[in-house]
């Protein structure tokens, strides 16, 4: 029988327990490596949503001052640029007495899929030529969807993930600073995402209360060119979780 018991300040270990530890090592060595690769592949994707923080453009187009600031007719596909300012706040502090006037101003571009927005320059906008008419809203029909109320700039790019219980705190400061509140189908992808307004057309009054949460919408879809808006009444909000 041979003894194994080893000593430090010995010059060799003894074979068989010095097989067992470079076996350990080995094994100690491939799991660090593996395992990080295994919670990079197994983790949820984050969004495809842009930021271009620091990246200021010159943009164009008609301002809409309600129910949320936006720039319409920007270009020849008639996109919609939604308009917020700095940090946790909404525009209609910037954009406010413009409604209907061509301007110009500088900003940064969020973007998710279709959806556009501007983070706007303070003191950027400009009118460049005097007030037009703008597009009066139409009803699309009432539909029933089960999503989530996100706040838009943090959704569209500027925070990843920018929806979900993880994400509820910011969402709720974001709105409180009057960033438009969109609702996220998650039934109807067909649909997508949609600016949340009042039954009466105007800012969803205290919509924080609502946001990170699951929840069940029954609502009438508006139309104003490229603008789509889900109108709908707090009582015909229910949470779901």
């Amino acid at each position: 029988m041979s003894d194994e018991f080893y000593i430090g300040y010995e010059p060799e270990m003894p074979v068989a327990l010095a097989s067992r530890i470079r076996r350990l090592a080995f094994g100690i060595v491939a799991l660090a490596i593996v395992t990080p690769v295994v919670l990079l592949f197994g983790q949820d994707r984050f969004a495809p949503g842009v930021f271009e923080f620091g990246r200021q453009r010159t943009f164009s187009g008609r301002l809409v001052e309600f129910p949320y600031p936006a720039l319409t007719g920007a270009d020849v596909s008639r996109t919609t640029y939604w308009l917020v300012g700095p940090g946790k706040h909404g525009a209609a502090d910037i954009v406010r007495g413009r409604d209907g006037q061509l301007v110009q101003l500088m900003g940064s571009r969020i973007q998710r899929d279709g959806d556009i927005m501007i983070e706007v320059v303070p003191d950027s906008l400009v009118t460049v030529s005097s007030t037009s008419t703008v597009e009066p809203i139409q009803s699309r029909g009432v539909i029933i969807a089960e999503g989530e109320i996100v706040d838009s700039k943090c959704h569209l790019g500027v925070m990843k993930p920018g929806e979900g219980p993880t994400h509820r705190d910011c969402a709720v400061r974001c709105l409180l600073g009057r960033i438009p509140p969109m609702f996220v189908p998650h039934d109807r992808p067909d649909l997508g995402r949609i600016a949340l307004v009042s039954d009466a057309a105007q800012p969803f009054a205290n919509p924080e209360g609502f946001a990170g949460r699951r929840v069940s919408i029954r609502g009438e879809i508006l139309r104003r060119g490229a603008q789509k808006f889900l109108a709908v009444a707090r009582r015909d909000i229910r949470v779901l979780d």
